[in-house]
């Protein structure tokens, strides 16, 4: 994350929130959005680019529930929070380090799976490239059946071809199942602000 400086990992999170604000909006027939993080200026920046491009699309219509979870004792309170959202993305990432952030993921699931909290999920690339998500399934049978009745979703990219990709994700008998469902073009200064990040 050094590569940039504070100011250019605000942009470069504008730039991200725009694209995955729209698509939420447009291909995955959301409502209602919520979005469950951890309290750092990174992601919250990348959390208020994705709501403002949502609602922007929605032409304010629609409706953003933002839930923080600084330790994974926070879960179930963020779980209440976010209670009324019909689609929940988790937001984990920033200046956050991996074992925190999948420990964070773990706590979330676990307190909706035990809630069993209606809406469906959408998954940041930072908590879906390292595998966390994976991990938490294989290890918990109660998050894994949690997650095999949601139409749930997460997004990868692709830096030689300048796209982000949208998947779909489903579970079935403990196992993943993603499948690509719309690329978006990156701007020039997206991509190499990303390709800068990593």
């Amino acid at each position: 994350m050094a590569k940039l400086t504070l100011a250019e990992q605000y942009t470069l999170r504008a730039w991200t929130g725009r694209v995955v604000g729209e698509v939420l909006s447009e291909v995955y027939g959301v409502d209602t959005l919520g979005i469950v993080t951890n309290k750092t200026f990174i992601c919250s920046s990348l959390v208020g680019g994705i709501e403002s491009a949502f609602l922007s699309k929605r032409g304010g219509l629609s409706r953003v529930i933002t839930a923080i979870t600084e330790t994974p004792e926070d879960a179930e309170k963020a779980v209440e929070v976010l209670k009324e959202a019909d689609f929940v993305m988790l937001a984990y990432g920033g200046e956050a380090d991996g074992p925190t952030n999948r420990a964070l993921t773990e706590a979330f699931l676990k307190a909706a799976a035990k809630a069993e909290l209606p809406a469906d999920y959408f998954f940041h690339v930072r908590i879906w490239v390292p595998g966390f998500v994976k991990d938490v399934i294989a290890s918990s049978s109660e998050i894994a059946e949690h997650l095999e009745s949601k139409s749930n979703g997460t997004f990868t990219f692709d830096l030689d071809k300048g796209l982000f990709i949208f998947h779909s994700v489903d579970v079935a008998g403990g196992e993943i199942i993603t499948e690509p469902i719309m690329n978006v073009p990156l701007t020039h200064e997206h991509l190499e602000l990303l390709k800068r990040s990593l």
